[in-house]
């Protein structure tokens, strides 16, 4: 019988959404017990720190560097992991960029500067301040409000860049803004799940289906399974704007539970 393990995600990487990233773990290791794979879910402190239960088959959403580093010696020694952690690592800022850009996926402009040195405009590519940017943490996703903040000139990213170094976060992402209205979208590879959530009006199938190519291609380049995002949407154009390893799926948790579960032993299957 194959095994699986589960890995939770950190608290301190799930802001207020400790419980629905739980959930979402919860749901995919009840279908691979239902396919007769024998599970077991463990915490991400305790998957780095202590043995680790012989598994074939890896689910993790930890994100954290000690978790990782486990998670990859895993790897090594034959488990097959969605998503691995190097994929999940290729959804830090710093490497993002560069993969969305390898995928050729429309995304705005951006560069990765130094938060707490004096702001050399010329490392920025050609980015107009005055047109509007965001200014993200530059290694791991939003964790508090002030993680992603708009500025609208030099002064306010240098007074942003600031606040970040006092927080010690040492790189920060200046990406250009993009006119549009948001949607969330969320996705497991192998053509096993793909949906668009917006707030408001619906999305035309067209646009769903050009966002569909682009992220899963996105999320080919990162090497990753189960996956989601954020894209701004201008007419029948779109540019994604974040990528992220194995979200909540909140909005649609029971197919997406089925299907990563499907690619899982799809993926095991493949390996032997």
């Amino acid at each position: 019988m194959s095994r699986a393990l589960g890995i939770y995600r950190e608290p301190e990487f799930s802001p207020g959404k400790v419980e629905a990233d739980a959930a979402i773990l919860d749901a995919t290791m009840a279908e691979l017990k239902r396919e007769g794979v024998e599970i077991q879910t463990i915490d991400p402190v305790s998957f780095a720190t202590g043995p680790t239960p012989r598994a074939d088959l890896v689910l993790p959403m930890c994100q954290g560097p000690r978790a990782l580093k486990q998670l990859a010696k895993v790897e090594q020694e034959g488990a097959v992991a969605i998503n691995s952690a190097l994929s999940i690592r290729n959804c830090y800022r710093d490497l993002l960029a560069p993969g969305l850009e390898q995928a050729g996926v429309p995304t705005p402009a951006g560069a990765l500067v130094p938060a707490g040195e004096p702001l050399d405009v010329r490392k920025l590519g050609g980015l107009d301040l005055t047109a509007g940017v965001f200014v993200k943490r530059g290694d791991l996703h939003a964790l508090a409000p002030e993680d992603v903040q708009r500025a609208g000139d030099r002064a306010e990213v240098e007074a942003i860049l600031g606040d970040f170094a006092r927080r010690g976060i040492r790189f920060a992402y200046v990406q250009q803004e993009v006119v549009g209205r948001v949607v969330k979208f969320y996705g497991v590879s192998g053509a096993a799940h793909f949906s668009v959530h917006p707030e408001g009006e619906e999305v035309a199938e067209a646009a769903v289906r050009a966002l569909s190519e682009a992220a899963a291609a996105a999320a080919g380049v990162l090497g990753l399974g189960a996956w989601g995002g954020d894209a701004i949407l201008n007419g029948d154009r779109f540019a994604i704007i974040d990528f992220n390893d194995w979200p909540s799926f909140s909005r649609v948790r029971a197919p997406a539970a089925r299907a990563i579960a499907r690619r899982a032993i799809s993926l095991l299957n493949r390996s032997r």
